[in-house]
């Protein structure tokens, strides 16, 4: 009774912060993105995060796809630095940067991430339900220039 209370309780991990972006390629069709980001998880147990189906979206335009590269693993109520890779679709992205250009030159508007991830604690496997806002203030400081 106890084990299966304990699994009720069980809470998605967050974003914490964005520590760096690298855009790695940009291509015709696609634009990819190396993302460091802090995640907490606010469980009494470890969390490994093995794949994810995550969207991207700005005002509400998907721009493209959060990937897992390699099984993300977070001790117990403690924040850790993961590597994330974005998939975005050049035209969605520019049609989202268009109709969000205003609150990305003042800075104050959000990228949002939602979908599901498969985590695993201990012996037990659950879908995580991610549904998340980061702030573009909190992105632009961290990103690196590129002469393109």
């Amino acid at each position: 009774m106890v084990l299966l209370q304990s699994c009720g309780s069980f809470l998605p991990p967050e974003f914490a912060g964005i520590n760096a972006i690298d855009v790695t390629e940009i291509r015709l069709s696609q634009i990819t993105v190396r993302v460091n980001a802090t995640v907490y998880n606010p469980n009494r147990h470890r969390i490994t995060v093995k794949n994810a189906d995550i969207d991207v979206a700005m005002r509400d335009i998907r721009a493209g796809k959060l990937l897992i590269d390699e099984p993300i693993t977070v001790a117990a109520r403690s924040h850790a630095n993961c590597d994330f890779t974005l998939k975005l679709s050049t035209i969605e992205t520019f049609r989202a940067g268009i109709s969000a250009a205003d609150e990305l030159f003042a800075k104050n508007g959000e990228i949002k991430f939602s979908g599901t991830a498969e985590g695993e604690y201990g012996i037990f496997k659950r879908k995580l339900d991610i549904d998340t806002t980061v702030k573009v203030d909190n992105i632009a400081s961290k990103a690196k220039q590129h002469d393109l």
